[in-house]
């Protein structure tokens, strides 16, 4: 199966988004659209539109459906169609920015790829495009451009082909 490739040019973030590398405005309703899922998870979406709010913090900024940690998601395994991930782009990021500590993003990716529905998707979003994780396959990979003098950035989405989490696959993870 080919992978789709698209280029987003969408608006600026929503004024009230006071974090860089926040969503351009309509890339979850046009993401959502697209994809049709009845539950959402957004790990890092402590001001997301859609789904599930999940942050690791909770403040007059930010409130969370969920306050949890995305390395380590209190959900069962294979409950949510989508899970949306948009972690900080970097460490210093996350300290200067979002005052949290390391993100590891394959743990992340991990519990992210856990907690899917077999066929369901896992979406990230961040300046890098990223290794495809154990499980999945490739959907799609979509470019964002926003506006003029800023960075683009890539959401890669993978469909959960497998649910054959073994001994010796928990450990290749570790």
């Amino acid at each position: 199966m080919a992978v789709i490739k698209e280029l987003w040019y969408l608006p600026r973030p929503r004024k009230i988004n006071k974090f860089r590398g926040g969503f351009p405005l309509h890339f979850e309703k046009r993401l959502f659209e697209t994809y049709k899922p009845k539950l959402i998870l957004q790990p890092f979406g402590g001001m997301a539109e859609h789904g599930i709010k999940m942050d690791i913090l909770h403040n007059s900024e930010i409130v969370p459906d969920v306050i949890a940690d995305a390395h380590n998601l209190p959900f069962v395994d294979g409950c949510f169609d989508f899970v949306l991930l948009d972690p900080p782009y970097s460490d210093e990021e996350s300290s200067r920015i979002f005052k949290t500590s390391k993100i590891n993003l394959k743990q992340c990716v991990k519990e992210a790829v856990r907690v899917a529905s077999l066929g369901g998707y896992i979406a990230l979003y961040h300046i890098k495009m990223p290794a495809r994780p154990r499980y999945t396959r490739y959907d799609r990979i979509i470019c964002i451009l926003t506006r003029v003098n800023h960075s683009a950035r890539i959401c890669v989405i993978f469909q959960k082909i497998n649910t054959l989490f073994d001994i010796e696959d928990k450990k290749a993870w570790s």
